[in-house]
């Protein structure tokens, strides 16, 4: 079990690998963290197998850390698609808002967001009348016909 931290820093690690690996100054800016700060929580990944890392070297996933790392991308994905196409942010927006709540996030909270997102996809509906009429709320402030009594 890794905690909220930790699966920030294994995302972080996933999302800036360039031709396999990463450096601890690229995972520490884009967290926006000190080094030494990434480098404990690193060290910690690297303990726990998930990713390799020695100081000043290199830093790839294993493929322990990979598989982690893309499940904990995919619903990260969901959460900002969630809040794009949902909730109606623009993507900036909505990436940096998961950003800051999807890692406290509960696993079953996050299993229910990606069962709504599938189901929203699924939809026959171009638009679910429930999206639809929260779209047009948003927009005018007024309800869409088919959501008044």
């Amino acid at each position: 079990m890794l905690t909220p931290t930790e699966k920030k820093y294994l995302l972080a690690v996933y999302l800036t690998i360039d031709e396999g690996s990463t450096r601890l100054k690229r995972v520490s800016e884009f967290l926006k963290v000190k080094m030494p700060s990434a480098k404990q929580a690193l060290e910690e990944l690297a303990r726990k197998k998930l990713i390799d890392y020695v100081t000043r070297g290199p830093i790839s996933l294993t493929k322990k850390g990979k598989e982690i790392a893309e499940i904990e991308k995919e619903r990260f994905d969901n959460l900002v698609n969630f809040l794009v196409e949902v909730l109606f942010l623009d993507k900036e927006k909505a990436q940096r808002g998961a950003w800051e709540v999807f890692f406290n996030m509960d696993d079953d909270v996050a299993q229910r967001l990606i069962d709504f997102m599938n189901f929203l996809s699924k939809c026959p509906l171009e638009q679910p009348i429930c999206l639809k009429g929260f779209e047009e709320f948003i927009k005018t402030g007024e309800f869409i016909h088919a959501c008044v009594k």
